[in-house]
């Protein structure tokens, strides 16, 4: 079985894993110190390409139920209601946090509006924040470079990404792909990491949702595994994964 992990996060915990934390008591104290250490959360629609950032606002224990902010897109907060399930993922000192919540429902806190959910039956807490994945700034994406043969002749095309992590990247195509089957391998694929460096990477498409645009067009979201990615270019992925996390926070405080 591959274990490289998809872009659009995996909306299962395994109960029987280790790292996967199911006392109740415990969820609790791990969901109160990311209130305190107000970590972003990276909240995801289960089986969509829907995500936004939150916080922890509460953990209400008489209740049985946790409170996280809002989304700033209106869409976004009532398709976080209406989903089956959402995925939560987060870090807390350098330890990956994923947890599954379904049952979202609106609600004030302190006077403002807010979201909440029952706690989450089961917590994975696993140190491996080379797969931890984030969004990409969207008014200056960052452009992968594929090459790709077409017609017997090599050339390159550039595709934007949606997120990345030390995993994969989400990239996104308007029909620029001469393949884009599940399993395609695409080699010697370049990307440009601001401030951090260029990597040179293999790319295995691992799936493809289709989005209609406002046009009537239809644009591709498709996730990318790393295969067998070098020591030094994950860590440079690291490096910029804790960049835009540093960026994020500063941002959600009013410093950005």
């Amino acid at each position: 079985m591959d274990n490289t992990p998809d872009t659009l996060p995996n909306p299962n915990i395994d109960v029987n894993d280790p790292h996967t934390i199911t006392a109740e008591l415990e969820i609790q104290s791990v969901l109160r110190n990311i209130q305190r250490q107000r970590s972003l959360l990276h909240v995801h629609v289960s089986n969509s390409i829907t995500a936004m950032i939150s916080t922890v606002l509460d953990v209400d224990r008489n209740s049985n139920q946790w409170i996280f902010d809002i989304s700033a897109d209106a869409s976004t907060n009532q398709r976080v209601q209406s989903a089956n399930k959402i995925i939560v993922e987060t870090s807390l000192e350098k330890i990956h946090i994923k947890f599954v919540c379904s049952g979202v429902k609106p609600c004030d806190f302190e006077g403002k509006p807010a979201l909440c959910a029952p706690l989450p039956q089961a917590l994975s807490y696993l140190q491996r924040r080379d797969f931890y994945r984030i969004n990409t700034p969207i008014t200056h994406p960052i452009m992968c470079r594929i090459p790709v043969r077409e017609h017997q002749k090599l050339k390159v095309v550039s595709l934007p990404l949606g997120d990345i992590s030390g995993g994969g990247i989400g990239v996104f195509d308007d029909h620029h792909l001469p393949e884009r089957s599940m399993g395609t391998i695409y080699d010697n694929c370049e990307i440009t990491l601001p401030d951090v460096g260029v990597i040179t990477v293999t790319l295995r498409i691992q799936h493809v949702v289709a989005q209609e645009l406002p046009s009537g067009k239809t644009r591709f979201r498709v996730g990318c595994a790393f295969v067998r990615p070098s020591g030094p270019t994950l860590n440079l992925i690291q490096r910029y994964v804790g960049k835009l996390e540093r960026e994020l926070i500063a941002k959600r405080r009013g410093f950005g």
